[in-house]
């Protein structure tokens, strides 16, 4: 049922996401996506995951989600490409430092309670000239309704939607963190005057 849910409700912007990013990832791109979920995009994206070769490694707290990412790897051969770990992202260590090319949040960066120490972690697992990409729906302006609203939808989806994330916010977060925006892209405007975003992001001076 979970991964029903998670099918229905999350595909599409899993697709949106992998889409729009495979643009920015180079053959033989290194990539971290943190929150992997159930792969789902796999059964679109596979054919292009293999002609750049790529490397994923995909981590996970979720066991059962895990479990269908692992199947899709199999029915798809990617298992050249892509591994997976039952691991959140504050206990996960990379096989060592400056060992990602990109580091991917999928509508995961809003779920963390401390996302200082996600980026001070995550500082360290990039090359000096990797990038952290950001998928993930921004509000401009504060909505109450959805503050309220948002935490209350995993109880009725099993879904974690995260907090209501402001572009203001965010921005400060970055700012604060001494990153640099090479790219905002807008991708669609969901409901309720919310935009699902890509930014592709970089530390200054590890460049």
């Amino acid at each position: 049922m979970k991964n029903l849910l998670y099918k229905l409700i999350i595909k599409n912007v899993t697709n949106y996401c992998y889409e729009n990013s495979l643009d920015c990832f180079l053959p033989k791109t290194r990539i971290l996506d943190v929150g992997i979920g159930n792969g789902v995009m796999l059964e679109n994206f596979h054919h292009i995951i293999k002609a750049k070769n790529l490397k994923i490694t995909g981590i996970d707290i979720n066991k059962s989600y895990l479990k269908h990412c692992k199947s899709l790897i199999d029915s798809h051969h990617l298992e050249d490409y892509i591994e997976i770990y039952h691991e959140a992202v504050e206990s996960y260590s990379p096989p060592e430092n400056h060992y990602f090319d990109f580091v991917l949040f999928s509508m995961s960066f809003m779920l963390f309670e401390n996302q200082q120490l996600v980026l001070d972690l995550v500082r360290n697992w990039i090359k000096p000239d990797g990038n952290v990409l950001f998928f993930q729906t921004m509000y401009k302006d504060r909505f109450k309704l959805m503050e309220m609203i948002k935490p209350k939808l995993k109880h009725f989806t099993t879904i974690d939607f995260g907090s209501v994330t402001y572009e203001n916010d965010f921005f400060d977060l970055l700012e604060k963190n001494s990153m640099s925006i090479s790219q905002d892209r807008m991708i669609k405007r969901e409901w309720f005057k919310g935009e699902y975003r890509m930014l592709v992001t970089s530390f200054n001076g590890s460049h």
